[in-house]
């Protein structure tokens, strides 16, 4: 019987009595884990994070972006906070999806750029591999169509205007979907325009893909303009109309709808928010806009415990761990504030605890924040400008130099090397940081 007390033993023993051979074993191991390590990390990256903790550099400045939006600048310890505060009479705000479909990735200036937004942030979380990626994961909603499901019991923000001005509530939400039958039954729907898992029904709308990407081990039912006008029991990747939707069963559901449904059939869906505050369904119903993150902060000007934290999935290594962030609060006037805390120095992971940026939301008059996508995806622009990052004089100088004939010829041959063929290497500006699923634009009225 293997005995890991024994072996510890023996392990000992060799040590002690062959000290020398295990000292050149010690040494060949961390040599060939050095030599590893070498090859996958970017050991620069370690001295820029821990010279990031030296620097003694503090500023603050508060500047007018444009009427009613104001952007302040803390650079304190190589750590830069930017805070945009926001007039709820000044703005408009919308959620965009990146390429404008229900999964791939972009930057975050590009987004901004298309679409001619005045400021931007990055939103929730996404799927970051796979076929789907760059597919939202948590609660997602634009022009008052559903693109993602909540996850549920997870933190939002919704968005509406009202009288000409912008109102944003926080709270935290589940989403009731289902499909309302011929016969008057319903079928439960457990998510939409994401992967489809086993005994579940998903449904696909046309801003998710051309077809549903799904495997053939299932039903799919296509419904144009309320009527059910095919259905393609084991076959997968259905085509999505422009004018309808697809019903994507498999498992138990799969077989209670083919034992429900048939060509021709009048479906409808139905849906219903149920909010943690009780008696708000209707207002949430409302909202035109929202967008999922999470954990909640802040509610009604009180810090929300780390033990809520856990309870919406996010554990301790997440919520206690210097990690860049992004987070989104109002204040008790209208005020929206988009924030973002990384380093000054782009590659380098810093950031603050949730608990620690509670505590700030509360500094800056803030009585409700919901905190959203952070890491490297954290990101602020205003005007095309990253923002979230500090450009410093030599990086300046390097840009500035670019544009002098010899040293693009110089870039031009570097740009030839390629990968995988003839596919050509085009790696994103360390500014840009990742590219990312969705993200709020703000728009100025003025």
């Amino acid at each position: 019987m293997f005995d890991i007390t024994y072996l510890g033993r023996r392990c000992f023993r060799f040590i002690r009595r062959y000290p020398r051979t295990w000292t050149i074993v010690g040494f060949l191991l961390i040599l060939s884990v050095g030599i590893r390590l070498g090859q996958t990390v970017q050991f620069s990256k370690i001295t820029d994070y821990f010279r990031s903790f030296v620097d003694r550099e503090r500023t603050d400045v508060t500047k007018s972006v444009a009427q009613g939006i104001t952007h302040r600048q803390i650079l304190d310890k190589g750590v830069l906070t930017n805070i945009l505060s926001v007039s709820p009479d000044a703005v408009d705000i919308r959620p965009y999806r990146a390429l404008s479909a229900g999964i791939g990735t972009e930057s975050l200036v590009s987004l901004a750029r298309r679409h001619k937004a005045l400021a931007a942030i990055n939103g929730g979380f996404f799927e970051m591999v796979g076929t789907l990626r760059g597919e939202s994961v948590g609660a997602l909603k634009i022009d008052g169509e559903w693109v993602s499901e909540p996850e549920q019991g997870r933190a939002v923000i919704g968005f509406r205007t009202v009288d000409g001005k912008i109102e944003a509530y926080i709270d935290r939400i589940a989403l009731q979907q289902e499909l309302v039958l011929p016969s008057g039954e319903t079928l439960p729907i457990d998510g939409m325009n994401r992967n489809r898992g086993r005994d579940e029904l998903v449904i696909y709308r046309p801003h998710f893909h051309v077809v549903t990407l799904t495997m053939p081990d299932g039903v799919e039912v296509v419904v144009r303009n309320g009527a059910v006008t095919g259905i393609r029991n084991g076959k997968g990747s259905s085509r999505i109309p422009a004018d309808g939707y697809v019903l994507s069963a498999s498992g138990k559901k799969r077989t209670d709808l083919l034992a429900h449904i048939s060509e021709g059939d009048a479906v409808q869906i139905r849906e219903m928010v149920i909010p943690e505050r009780v008696g708000d369904s209707n207002l949430w119903a409302s909202f035109v806009h929202i967008i999922g993150g999470g954990p909640l902060l802040l509610r009604d000007g009180t810090s929300v415990p780390t033990e809520a934290y856990e309870r919406e999935g996010f554990d301790r290594a997440f919520h206690s761990f210097w990690h860049p962030r992004t987070a989104i609060g109002k204040k008790a006037d209208g005020t929206v504030l988009f924030v973002t805390i990384t380093a000054a120095e782009a590659g380098v992971r810093r950031g603050v605890m949730l608990p620690r940026l509670a505590e700030l939301f509360l500094e800056w008059g803030a009585t409700d924040a919901l905190n959203l996508d952070g890491g490297n995806s954290s990101m602020l622009v205003i005007r095309d400008e990253v923002v979230s990052v500090k450009v410093k004089e030599k990086d300046a100088a390097r840009a500035k130099s670019a544009d002098k004939p010899e040293l693009k010829k110089v870039g031009a041959e570097r740009s030839t090397k390629t990968g995988r063929g003839n596919r050509r290497i085009r790696p994103m500006p360390r500014q840009q940081g990742r590219a990312i699923a969705d993200a709020l634009l703000i728009f100025s009225r003025f």
